[in-house]
């Protein structure tokens, strides 16, 4: 007996899957809306419920000090924040001079946390 173990949709396998459920509703035309008119779209398709909010593309992060200062705390965990708002920090170098002050992670994923340029792109 075998375990059928798929991983996951991606993300351009969701929003292909998506496209393609609203033209067979008959929209011929779905590659040719605008953000809001799919979201509309996609809300009245009873796919996803009513109040669904698409996700957003600005990816947010979680950082911690890799080494902290006496009184802080190892735990001490920062954010979310936003991508752009990460890489102006960087560039500033508030987190070293080539973040290596930091420890970060993607928010909401979870998992390990990484060097900068291991998980910042």
């Amino acid at each position: 007996m075998t375990v059928d173990s798929k991983p996951p949709p991606t993300d351009i396998e969701i929003i292909t899957d998506l496209a393609s459920r609203l033209m067979s509703l008959g929209d011929a035309d779905v590659y040719s809306k605008t953000y809001e008119e799919l979201v509309r779209h996609v809300r009245s398709s009873g796919v996803v419920e009513p109040n669904w909010e698409a996700p957003s593309a600005d990816l947010k992060y979680e950082y911690k000090w890799a080494n902290p200062q006496p009184g802080q705390s190892p735990d001490d965990v920062f954010g979310p924040f936003g991508e752009d708002d990460m890489k102006s920090w960087y560039k500033a170098k508030y987190f070293g001079s080539m973040g290596e002050a930091i420890k970060v992670r993607v928010a909401g994923r979870g998992g390990d946390w990484g060097d900068w340029d291991d998980v910042v792109q």
